[in-house]
């Protein structure tokens, strides 16, 4: 496939293949070389904007924060009730790891850690989930805290429901009700922060 003469693409337009391919094609589908196909255009143009493979799938995974935070976002509007904003939020993971499973994957997997742009939008994250959170009389590192149980509890019900792990016959929307009702429940009684013992 050709590119259109004078058409131009940006970063953003190559995340947004290189996401079409990860979708469609599965991890495999991650690559220069395949998202330059998508484009219409030559693998070395890519490299204006991406350096490399590696450096695309850190791409992708950070996009897979903004994406993962844009569609919470959604989920919460005219939602007032905390106790409902949290649920909204933890059906709202669920939902998004079930239609993007290979986002999903690469978002948990990719080493980012280190890369300034994926501070920014983990900073983004925890800005939004501290707005939610605050009803709860969350404040300073126990938004860290709280954040890591949600997405840890989150994260875990769905590998193991995409990988058939609950053979039992009871219904796993159930389940998950059940596992946010105990979120809500700790949230609202959390021990407080304990003081240092004198050594």
């Amino acid at each position: 496939m050709s590119r259109p003469k004078g058409q131009t693409r940006s970063r953003q337009d190559v995340v947004d293949a290189a996401i079409r391919c990860l979708q469609r094609d599965g991890e495999s589908g991650l690559g220069v070389n395949r998202v330059a196909h998508e484009l219409g255009i030559r693998p070395p143009s890519i490299y204006k904007h991406i350096n490399g493979n590696d450096a695309l799938r850190r791409a992708v995974a950070i996009e897979g924060v903004y994406r993962l935070t844009d569609h919470l976002s959604h989920q919460v509007q005219g939602i007032a009730d905390h106790r409902l904003l949290i649920r909204a939020i933890a059906n709202g993971i669920r939902q998004f790891f079930h239609q993007y499973p290979a986002l999903h994957a690469i978002t948990t997997a990719a080493p980012i850690d280190d890369d300034p742009d994926y501070e920014v939008a983990k900073q983004a994250f925890v800005a939004f989930s501290h707005e939610h959170l605050q009803p709860f009389g969350i404040e300073g590192d126990e938004v860290i805290h709280a954040i890591r149980v949600l997405i840890s509890a989150c994260h875990g019900f769905v590998m193991l429901e995409r990988s058939q792990r609950f053979t039992a016959p009871q219904s796993l929307d159930d389940s998950y009700e059940w596992m946010i009702d105990t979120l809500i429940f700790t949230l609202e009684h959390r021990p407080q922060s304990r003081p240092v013992e004198a050594e």
